[in-house]
């Protein structure tokens, strides 16, 4: 009774500073959560000739898979976790796919501050009718700089990833060309002669001669191997009966109370059955 009035005593004098310090406690975390360092960047996507249907985004973090986007719309505003690389792949079928790197590592202590919107713009090119297109690096590349103090595009990767694209396009393989469809082939005419006035009449053909099947009988072979096996209270005996080379197991059990049971093959039978087939 002590212990509960003393612990009654002492939450209602100090439940109001707990209270305030869970809230305190709680809008820390908030905070915490609303303060998680992100690159934001927004994208515009556009294909040459049509629309962007059946056109692709896909977002690979740190080399495995993060988000694929479908660009009905052309415009996206994506948040980027800093400290990692993203690989941005653009794509659509007929045209030369496109991917951009951005790198969001920044110095330390930087990531706790705000930096600006970023816009890339991407588009894509029409494969040539006769090549197929293939860019072996990512065409530009975004980074933090540190001369700007926020994120920019790399101008030493643009220049060179400009000039290999060029040497990609100068590489690319010819497309397949599909074989051409076989001719066709118009069916012959077939020229019939005209019969003749008197056509001479065929012999008739002589009927196949009937060759009646001739069996020929063969007596049955059948040789018979017996063997006892006696056992506690029951005597087995087992008769092997060949006939034509194909075996028949006939056995009696006998016990010592007075039962006697015929079998062949596992089945039971009667004794006259057994008696007559083992003769």
């Amino acid at each position: 009774m002590i212990i509960k009035n003393y612990t009654n005593s002492y939450l209602k004098q100090n439940s109001p500073h707990l209270f305030i310090g869970i809230l305190m406690l709680f809008f820390s975390f908030i905070g915490l959560a609303q303060t998680v360092p992100l690159f934001g960047i927004k994208l515009k996507f556009s294909v040459q000739q049509g629309g962007l249907e059946n056109s692709l985004i896909t977002i690979t973090r740190d080399g495995k898979p993060y988000r694929i986007i479908d660009p009905s719309k052309g415009k996206y505003f994506i948040d980027l976790e800093l400290g990692s690389n993203f690989v941005f792949t653009f794509s659509k079928p007929g045209h030369i796919t496109k991917q951009v790197i951005i790198n969001t590592v920044v110095p330390n202590g930087r990531e706790k501050e705000d930096f600006a919107k970023f816009t890339a713009e991407v588009g894509l090119e029409l494969q040539p009718e006769d090549k197929i297109v293939t860019y072996t690096q990512p065409v530009g590349k975004i980074k933090y700089s540190g001369n700007d103090g926020d994120f920019n595009f790399d101008k030493d990767y643009t220049q060179t990833a400009t000039e290999l694209q060029k040497k990609d396009k100068e590489a690319a393989k010819p497309k397949p060309k599909e074989p051409p469809p076989p001719p066709l082939v118009e069916p012959k005419s077939i020229v019939q002669s005209p019969a003749p006035s008197n056509p001479i009449p065929e012999p008739p053909k002589p009927k196949p001669a009937v060759v009646e099947p001739v069996f020929e009988y063969k007596p049955a072979v059948k040789n018979k191997e017996e063997k006892v096996i006696q056992k506690d209270r029951l005597k087995i005996t087992i008769i092997i009966v060949k006939i034509n080379d194909i075996d028949f197991e006939y056995k009696k059990e006998e016990y010592t109370w007075g039962g006697t049971y015929y079998y062949l093959n596992g089945k039971n039978i009667t004794q006259p059955t057994f008696e007559k087939d083992t003769e």
